[in-house]
Formats: structure tokens, sequence, C-alpha cells
């Protein structure tokens, strides 16, 4: 699927030299730029939502560390290590 969009054309004109200049098809160089800005949305948006979460909990960034070491502890115990 295709999709028409209006750009300013010194933006695109500056875009696309820049993609020239690395030996970057213009389109496909958009097309990745574009896949990676949503990458990192998503990360972001995760992010956020980790931390109103991680608020609601009433957990500290202490707590987690020692939740981590204990959950660890578990997991050596369960596999004979200790």
């Amino acid at each position: 699927m295709t999709k028409e969009i209006e750009l300013d054309s010194q933006l695109w004109d500056k875009f696309e030299q820049a993609a020239r200049e690395q030996r970057r098809n213009p389109v496909r160089l958009l097309a990745q730029v574009m896949r990676e800005y949503l990458e990192i949305y998503e990360d972001e948006k995760l992010f956020r939502q980790m931390q109103r979460d991680a608020r609601k909990s009433g957990y500290k960034e202490e707590d987690a560390v020692d939740l981590v070491r204990q959950a660890r502890r578990e997991v050596r115990q369960q596999r004979g290590e200790v």
C-alpha cells in the first residue's frame, strides 16, 4: 500500500541530499526512520506505563533491587546451587 504525503519541498530536498550523500534511497530511508520512530514511541509508552504501575504498587527502587536478589536466591536454591 502506498500513501501520498505533502512535505515542505526544502525539507525534502535536504533530506534527499543527506540520503544520497550516504548512498541511500531517500524513500527507503524515510520508511526506516519512521519505523525507528514508532519503535522508540512504543518503548517510551511502555516505560511510562511501567512508571505508573510502579508508583501505584508502592514499591521503591531499593525494593526492586531486594526483590531481584530474593528471586535469584530462590532460583539458585531450586537448582541446588546454594
